[in-house]
């Protein structure tokens, strides 16, 4: 909601003060074609080209890192479902229980705070945890050398990296400094069309029309982009759900041997 009357004030910031420059603050040819035509116009268009370029691709970046963390996330997952069989029976099945649970939390008490508030939720920090001690406490494998304990403590490992990456991806958003200079020069650019227009010449308030609506959607995009996890771009619990269905397919694979 905030987002939607921040973009509501540009727009009748665009619209009002393209207005005001075509009724009472027209340049003057004299000025049209020297400092402010030559010098002044340039600086500001490339100004907003430059910010506006590095905020979309920063947001962009920040999208695919966290897409790139979420697939390790649901990987390390799955690794730690499937060396669990080599576990004694029970506790290998306290461990795939714990780690259902978790990601299950992750899929529907995470992903909806991400989305909304930007931050993880407690009881999955409290069900990590839970996944951790039941790892911590197994049993040595029955080579002796306790090699399967080892691997399984250090996917739980990737497992709480990736969620402490997941936490900071959540926060993730395009520098407030970039957005104001963004808007700013926007402004300018969407506005001097209309006070360097000749009066009368309905072709060229067209295409200044047609440029305030070009400028208009590259800040839509801008704060529409959100977090990682919110926005036009935004990563879904997809590759978590696929790490539970995998999760049932392999205790099929264990029940069929």
């Amino acid at each position: 909601m905030l987002t939607f009357f921040a973009l509501l004030a540009v727009l009748a910031a665009m619209i009002g003060g393209a207005v005001l420059a075509a009724w009472r603050f027209r340049i003057a040819d004299d000025f049209s074609g020297g400092a402010v035509g030559i010098i002044i116009a340039p600086c500001v268009l490339s100004l907003y080209l430059v910010a506006a370029a590095m905020a979309v691709v920063i947001g962009w970046e920040d999208y695919k890192s966290a897409e790139d963390g979420m697939i390790a996330e649901s990987q390390a997952a799955q690794e730690l479902y499937w060396s669990s069989t080599a576990f004694p029976e029970e506790e290998g099945e306290v461990v795939r229980d714990h780690l259902r649970t978790y990601l299950t939390t992750v899929v529907e008490k995470d992903w909806p705070r991400m989305e909304a508030r930007g931050e993880l939720s407690g009881q999955g920090d409290d069900d990590l945890a839970d996944l951790a001690a039941s790892v911590r406490v197994l049993s040595v494998s029955d080579t002796g050398d306790g090699l399967d304990r080892l691997t399984a403590r250090q996917e739980v490992t990737e497992l709480s990296q990736a969620r402490g990456e997941r936490a900071d991806a959540a926060e993730d958003r395009i520098p407030l400094i970039l957005t104001a200079i963004s808007v700013t020069t926007a402004l300018v650019v969407a506005v001097l069309p209309f006070a360097m227009i000749k009066q009368g010449s309905r072709v060229a308030y067209f295409w200044a029309s047609v440029n305030l609506a070009f400028v208009f959607a590259t800040i839509v995009l801008l704060f529409a982009m959100g977090t990682p996890y919110s926005g036009v771009l935004a990563n879904d619990a997809g590759g978590m759900e696929e790490a539970i269905a995998g999760f049932d397919r392999a205790d099929l694979a264990l029940e069929t041997k």
